[in-house]
């Protein structure tokens, strides 16, 4: 744009030209001028291209530093994550998920990065040594998860150990695991003898389903890790709860708090339980009274997915909520209930998280080049098969990780291919990117939850995560993909509280875990004050 003034005066003196200068002032002049001119193309073409070569975790640490008040914190928040959101030219706008279609389109072409990426530092908790190999110790009544490295409906062998061996066989080829069915009846379908290969991303810490009456017989080929922990009853950790005001989420948290307040009572004063807090990133809702609340803002443009607040709640926690005393935090969700007192599985102060068997970034190479850049196909393979909760973590770790979380799962978000790739499940993904970013490891630990009805056992299971539907017949047996004649499913009470006395499951019914649940919520429903009351009205729900 022209100046003005210039404008102004060529208007003025248009009739006449102005005094020609002398030769050499005058190329003393078109010097200076040219020294000015090239010093501010350079100004502004630094200030034009900071936010491309700025990173996320600069800009997230000067907004930090500078800002602290409530709606300061939230328009902060949310400058941030748009500016930092993935390193490329253009910053999409978010655009509304479309209608549900047999064929969704196919995703826009991921964006080009603007400037040639830097390999990651070295994660120094990443187990880099090789596992060692170990003898044949099945595990009965155990079945491995794992992608499959040889299918075993028609690979049958007469004995366990033979399987094993053609695991250790196949090692080269990526073996870890071997499933046998020694079954006379066969197992799920397979006959007796049947012999699966599986590889799983941690060998040294073999994970599956456990109960007494699975059919199948497992085992690694490599020697595994303690997943107990140091067993230190000093570390005590707080629970951190993170929801918003809605009914649905009210009434687990309340039946979560009841139980956890009665296993910590369990344990007694030298157990590592302490303190709980529930974070709510909303207004509030009353169950401040019940439970020990901290209110943050919730934020401010979720992208059509309300989890998206979730980590956002997590760094406000270290931001406006009271300092807690313990230095370990149990990231938790509310359809958590513990049924037993909770250890600390922590092994000195490296985090310790569930495996997620559908956690596999591994499959999704280029969606995960494109948030790391520079990370190898073997570096994917060792990342955390974990989500955001529930995990032990040090409080320190928790505060650095929270706001490259909180980024990165927005990215994640606005970005076509990662939301179709992932989904529902995108912000648990950005937790397991921004860890690797910032070289935090998780060892795993599979008895922090069972997840019925797939877990049918209480076993060494301490909690239950009760996300998946559970439905069964009139004669107990189960009906996946169906719905039960009885039915237990907390979605179907997205808008009101269970009834005081769910049903019991049917007498046929042999999944332990399912009747553990059902007493659970009843007991809490039973001892906890008026059960349905919400905004001032009575909602409860009838069982189906």
């Amino acid at each position: 744009m022209k100046d003005p003034l210039v404008n102004r005066t060529h208007l003025q003196s248009s009739s006449r030209m102005p005094p020609r200068p002398s030769s050499s002032s005058s190329r003393a002049r078109r010097a200076a001028l040219a020294r000015l001119v090239v010093l501010f193309v350079c100004v502004s073409l630094a200030w034009l291209s900071a936010p491309l070569f700025a990173s996320p975790a600069s800009i997230a640490k000067s907004h930090h530093h500078h800002h602290h008040h409530r709606d300061g914190a939230r328009r902060r928040f949310s400058e941030s994550l748009d500016s930092s959101a993935t390193p490329v030219v253009e910053r999409r706008a978010y655009e509304s998920p479309p209608s549900p279609s047999p064929s969704p389109p196919s995703p826009s072409p991921p964006p080009r990065t603007a400037v040639a990426a830097k390999k990651p530092e070295p994660n120094p908790r990443v187990e880099d040594d090789a596992p060692k190999l170990s003898g044949f110790v099945p595990r009965e009544h155990f079945e491995a998860s794992g992608d499959v490295v040889k299918w075993g409906e028609n690979f049958i062998l007469d004995t366990a150990e033979a399987c094993h061996d053609a695991c250790v066989e196949h090692k080269s080829k990526g073996c870890t695991t071997f499933v046998w069915c020694g079954d006379e009846n066969g197992c799920s379908g397979q006959k007796k003898g049947s012999c699966w290969l599986k590889r799983q991303p941690r060998p040294r810490t073999m994970a599956g389903a456990n109960d007494a009456s699975n059919p199948w017989t497992s085992g690694s080929i490599y020697e595994q890790d303690s997943i107990d922990g140091d067993g230190d009853p000093s570390k005590k950790f707080h629970v951190v709860l993170t929801t918003n005001k809605a009914v649905y989420q009210g009434w687990q948290a309340r039946v979560m708090y009841y139980h956890f307040k009665k296993q910590k009572e369990a344990q007694g004063p030298d157990g590592p339980m302490g303190g709980f807090t529930r974070v709510l990133h909303d207004d509030y809702d009353g169950l401040e009274k019940e439970i020990p609340t901290c209110k943050v803002d919730r934020l401010e443009d979720e992208l059509g997915f309300v989890v998206l607040s979730r980590p956002f709640a997590f760094v406000q926690f270290f931001e406006k909520c009271p300092e807690i005393k313990e230095d370990y935090i149990l990231m938790a969700e509310p359809d958590h209930v513990y049924i037993k007192p909770v250890p600390n599985l922590m092994r000195g102060d490296v985090p310790a998280a569930f495996p997620f068997f559908y956690m596999t970034p591994w499959e999704k190479p280029e969606i995960v080049e494109r948030f790391l850049p520079g990370i190898t196909r073997e570096e994917m393979r060792k990342m955390d098969p974990i989500g955001s909760s529930p995990v032990f973590i040090h409080k320190r770790d928790l505060k650095r990780l929270a706001p490259e979380w909180a980024s990165m799962s927005v990215a994640l978000q606005k970005d076509p291919e990662a939301k179709a790739a992932w989904g529902w499940v995108i912000e648990m993904y950005g937790y397991t990117l921004a860890a690797w970013k910032l070289g935090i490891h998780h060892d795993l630990r599979p008895q922090m939850q069972s997840q019925p009805p797939w877990d049918k056992s209480v076993g060494d299971f301490i909690s239950i995560h009760f996300t998946y539907g559970m439905d069964y017949d009139a004669q107990g047996a189960f009906t996946p993909g169906k719905r039960g004649e009885w039915r237990f499913d907390k979605r179907s009470y997205s808008s009101a509280y269970p009834p005081k006395v769910i049903p019991p499951p049917p007498e046929g019914m042999d999944n332990e875990l399912v009747r553990v649940l059902v007493d659970a919520v009843n007991e809490a429903a039973a001892a906890l004050p008026n059960w349905g009351e919400w905004g001032g009205s009575t909602l409860i729900a009838d069982f189906h």
